[in-house]
């Protein structure tokens, strides 16, 4: 795509100007092969078919993170082909890149970043490669600091996005400008005031030329943040005004409140209360397109989630619960969605570990009465045969519980992989695990 260029031309132009040495530029390739067998490749409820995927990787990671420019770029190819032909073979490319150039010290900074994944087209059926988009997200913007003094700060952040979606006609640009006051009114705590404003204008025409109305997005809020012996704070609370060109205008609350404590040296828990005014594509890129179906609509997307992360001598332990309430102006898509899930990983040897897995959400379809569960358990055997090679055996069960026949399936599967050096062979139809 054509920001791709962008990203790699405004890369090369830092370097130029950079004073860093190419020693310390860091590359590390990556290259893989998988196989996996499924009893249900096509997670169908009724008629199941056995299939063999093979998958062929290779990748690599390019990062600096010295001297005035910063960056770092995954890029990952996986090809995948099904021997019993139950879908055409596909072909996956991610990019995760991101750079960062401070022109001015402490006073003006670029930032660019491009990410190009694989989302689902209709977020509530089943994950196989006729439900799956190639997607991308590409943002360039600075940050402006007009006040900066020991106790007090001012910023100005414009930003430019562009929203590409392989399949549904959401395709947008969005530019946006925020200022941002900041005063540290203690040692350890802030506050301070941000303004923002953002347009996003639909690029999508249909058969008649018609294209989706405009939307402007404004928020005011009070910021603070704050650090205590053992906890860390930030939080937001003011409002959002909705407009769109078709004269339709909405204003509603909108904050969070986001809060890290350490239980003890080698546990901590993190809580997360949000809520907020906003457009379906930026959600979907940040969970991954998991919850949210992508629309035009302006979307109230509400969450509060909080996990437990543990960390002993051998045995690491990661506990979740997440609540995500989701609310479309216009489309018939409102859903409640519960989930939970527990991964409990553990070293056997000092090169050969293990982990345990599972997971489970309830998606409420308010509108279309419909209502979803899903479960998924699992385990894997991670090797370390050199530094830089290693092996995965992975073996999971999977089902899902729905109102709706057409979307039951139970699945088992089993997966095993080979890699040497960056990355690890992966396929955008799986969720956890691998």
């Amino acid at each position: 795509m054509r920001q791709h260029r962008y990203l790699l031309i405004i890369t090369v132009v830092g370097l130029l100007f950079s004073d860093t040495s190419a020693a310390d530029v860091t590359f590390e390739p990556g290259v893989g092969l998988g196989l996996e067998y499924t009893d249900n490749a096509r997670l169908s409820p009724k008629t199941t078919e056995e299939d063999l995927i093979t998958v062929a990787y290779v990748g690599g990671r390019v990062f600096e993170n010295d001297g005035p420019l910063k960056y770092n770029a995954d890029v990952l190819f996986n090809k995948n082909n099904y021997v019993n032909d139950t879908f055409e073979d596909q072909r996956y490319f991610n990019l995760n890149a991101r750079a960062d150039w401070d022109m001015i010290r402490n006073r003006f900074r670029w930032f660019l970043s491009d990410k190009f994944s694989q989302l689902p087209i209709l977020s509530s059926n089943g994950n196989t490669p006729s439900n799956i988009q190639d997607s991308n997200v590409f943002t360039f913007g600075a940050n402006i600091q007009l006040l900066k003094s020991a106790r007090q700060s001012f910023s100005l952040m414009p930003t430019y996005n562009q929203y590409y979606f392989e399949v549904l006609k959401t395709d947008s640009k969005q530019y946006s400008l925020a200022a941002n006051w900041n005063y540290q009114v203690t040692r350890l705590t802030n506050m301070g005031f941000n303004l923002s404003a953002r347009e996003i204008n639909y690029t999508e025409t249909d058969l008649l030329g018609r294209s989706i109305e405009d939307t402007t997005f404004t928020s005011l809020g009070l910021t603070f943040n704050g650090q205590r012996a053992r906890s860390i704070f930030s939080g937001s609370l003011g409002a959002t005004n909705v407009q769109r060109d078709n004269g339709d205008e909405t204003t509603g609350f909108s904050g969070f409140l986001s809060w890290l404590a350490d239980l003890s040296s080698r546990s901590n828990v993190e809580a997360l209360l949000s809520t907020d005014l906003t457009d379906a594509g930026s959600v979907a890129f940040s969970d991954g397109g998991v919850d949210v179906q992508v629309t035009a609509d302006v979307i109230r997307n509400a969450i509060a989630s909080l996990s437990y992360l543990r960390n002993d001598a051998s045995l690491h332990t990661r506990i979740f619960a997440r609540y995500h309430k989701l609310t479309y102006s216009e489309s018939p898509l409102d859903r409640d969605i519960i989930s939970f899930g527990v991964n409990a990983r553990y070293p056997l040897t000092q090169l050969l570990s293990s982990s345990a897995y599972l997971t489970y959400s309830r998606i409420d379809e308010v509108d279309q009465v419909r209502i979803d569960k899903n479960y998924t358990v699992g385990s894997n055997l991670r090797y370390r045969f050199s530094r830089k090679l290693q092996g995965l055996v992975d073996l999971k069960y999977r089902t899902k519980e729905s109102t709706r026949a057409l979307q039951n399936y139970d699945e088992t599967s089993i997966f095993v992989s080979l890699t040497y050096g960056f990355g690890d062979v992966r396929r955008p139809s799986r969720t956890g695990g691998f």
